[in-house]
This record gives C-alpha cells, sequence and structure tokens, in this order.
C-alpha cells in the first residue's frame, strides 16, 4: 500500500513535467540541469516550512478573527513563503547559457515549483496515508504548483528578454510579476479552499479551472513563439 501512495503522489508531477518538455521543441535543455532545479525546488520545501511557522506565529497574535487569519496565512504567508522558494531554485540558473530562450524560463520555472510540488505532495499522501488525497491533490494541489510554475517562468523569461534588450524597467518589473502572480493565483486558491464558506468555494474552484486553461494557453503560445535572446548578459 505504501508503495501505490509514493507512485500516486509522484506520478502527476511527471506526467506534467513531460508535457511540458514535449513543447520545449527549439533546444532541449540538459537533463542534468533540470534535475538540479528540481531538487532544488523539492529542498526548498524546508525554508519554506520554517518561513510558514514564524509567519504563522505572527499572524496569529495579530489576527482579531478567524477570516483575519485565514486572509493572513493563505493570501500572505503561505503562497509569497512557498512561491519565494520556489522563484529562488529557479533563479539559480540566471547565469547558466543553457537559459537562452524566453521558454525556458517555463520549463525550469515548472521544474521548481514541481520539485515542491513532488516532497509537498510525498508527505502529504503518505502522512494522511490516503488514497482519496492522492486522488484530489493530483487533480487540483499538484497542477496548481505547476500553474504557478508557468506564470512564474513565463515572466522570468520575458524579464530576461527585456535585459538583453537593454530595457531595464521592463526587466524589473517582470521579475516582480514572477512572483507577485503566481503568489496571488496560489493565495486566491488556498484562500477560497480554507474558508467555510460554500460560494467563496465554489468560486475558487472556478478561478483556478479559468487559471489552469491560461495557463495551458500561455505555455502553449509561449512555446510555438520561442525565440533565441539577443546579445549575451548576467543578472
Amino acid at each position: 500500500m505504501l508503495d501505490i501512495l509514493i507512485w500516486l503522489a509522484i506520478l502527476p508531477s511527471g506526467v506534467l513535467i513531460y508535457r511540458v518538455l514535449k513543447l520545449d521543441k527549439v533546444e532541449e535543455e540538459p537533463p542534468g540541469l533540470l534535475l538540479k532545479v528540481f531538487l532544488l525546488g523539492a529542498l526548498s520545501c524546508i525554508p519554506a516550512a520554517i518561513l510558514e511557522t514564524v509567519g504563522e506565529t505572527v499572524i496569529a497574535n495579530i489576527a482579531r478573527d478567524e477570516l483575519m487569519y485565514a486572509f493572513g496565512m493563505f493570501m500572505l504567508v503561505v503562497p509569497f513563503s512557498e512561491e519565494g522558494v520556489k522563484y529562488l531554485a529557479m533563479r539559480s540558473v540566471r547565469k547558466r547559457p543553457e537559459f537562452n530562450y524566453t521558454f525556458d524560463g517555463i520549463v525550469y520555472g515548472v521544474m521548481a515549483s514541481l520539485g515542491f510540488a513532488t516532497l509537498e505532495n510525498v508527505l502529504y499522501v503518505v502522512g494522511l496515508f490516503d488514497v482519496g488525497v492522492a486522488f484530489a491533490r493530483a487533480i487540483l494541489s499538484v497542477p496548481l504548483h505547476c500553474v504557478c510554475g508557468v506564470f512564474m517562468g513565463y515572466y522570468y523569461g520575458m524579464a530576461h528578454r527585456y535585459k538583453a534588450l537593454g530595457q531595464d524597467s521592463s526587466a524589473t518589473a517582470n521579475r516582480v510579476f514572477a512572483l507577485v502572480v503566481p503568489a496571488l493565483i496560489h493565495g486566491l486558491y488556498d484562500f477560497a479552499m480554507s474558508v467555510d464558506d460554500a460560494q467563496i468555494s465554489i468560486a475558487g474552484l472556478v478561478f483556478t479551472l479559468a487559471i489552469f486553461v491560461l495557463a495551458i494557453r500561455r505555455t502553449r503560445l509561449s512555446a510555438d513563439q520561442d525565440e533565441a535572446f539577443w546579445g549575451g548578459y548576467q543578472q
């Protein structure tokens, strides 16, 4: 039973990674570098857990009611902690010559995010020892991490492109978007799922499905329009 649960926890990430890598048709990324970013994403669960523990203590001390606590935890502490460490994992390749196409940002963003999601999923599924949890997380939680990785990588890839073009202000704005946009997506999902209100939960599911569709379209469009950066630089 334990072996089955572990495979169920790992399989969703494997399928999503395969689908994204299949779209990288111009220049495939080195397997070793992909593995490095994936493992850094997985290891980033540790600092994320520390940040969330500290943040929860702060929010618990200042929140006046359950709604304020939920907002503070699930719109601020959890999403910015988790997306922040995944951002750093993805950013570890910023000076590598292999990161030379805009779509590469999505590839590395997804690898970092699904590295995080895989370890988190294994811990959840094995800890609760529940097949139902494995299927529920395979449908929502793991794909959500992937979606956040898509938007994170898209904006970071665009930041690289703007930097190569000498448009520093646009590059800086896109690096900010690379963190803030996935954190907001993550936060809205977590908040909607945490509040004991049917209407908010339904709205959260509709939002999640819409974001999934947008992420798929963004990924395919970015793959079709992929181009090499102009000029060489280091951030």
